[in-house]
């Protein structure tokens, strides 16, 4: 793996410097090693709070992808599954949205892997029965999480 290189000036001080293009990595940036975490591993984020990582591979588009759900709220942070677009749109609604994710996903359908274990995943995910959709790009979703994830599946034939 190619890492950053330093350049010379420039930086405000107390930053990296860092070349353009250079192959960035977290390491270049963190000041201790970056710890992966497994599928379903839970790690806490202070005394009240804590999140699950779920591996969910080529869902919608990298092999490294994966979503984390905070169990408290029934929050999944669930990235580019719902993406949609809209210069108006409301931060959290509970309207579905899978239809507009739906005619974002046809308008751009090289944007999303669906490979064989696709329902699986989705399956795992809807199994966290969350009560709130974060999504990435448009409008949160509060309402029925895994009912939604399950018609995604449908949605995708996957």
């Amino acid at each position: 793996m190619r890492r950053a290189q330093p350049v010379a000036g420039g930086s405000p001080a107390g930053a990296p410097d860092l070349q353009p293009g250079g192959g960035h990595d977290l390491r270049d940036l963190a000041d201790r090693p970056p710890r992966p975490l497994a599928d379903q591993e839970e790690l806490r984020l202070g005394a009240a709070k804590r999140v699950r990582w779920l591996d969910a591979p080529h869902l919608p588009h990298n092999w490294e992808c994966g979503y984390l759900f905070e169990p408290s709220t029934g929050t999944l942070l669930c990235g580019d599954l719902f993406t949609h677009a809209g210069a108006d749109l409301p931060p959290l609604t509970e309207s579905e949205v899978l239809t507009p994710a739906e005619a974002m996903r046809k308008a751009l359908p090289a944007s999303f892997a669906i490979e064989a274990h696709g329902r699986a995943i989705l399956n795992k995910l809807a199994a966290t029965e969350p009560r709130t959709l974060a999504v990435m790009h448009g409008s949160s979703y509060r309402g029925d999480g895994g009912a939604l994830l399950r018609a995604l599946g449908d949605a995708l034939g996957a």
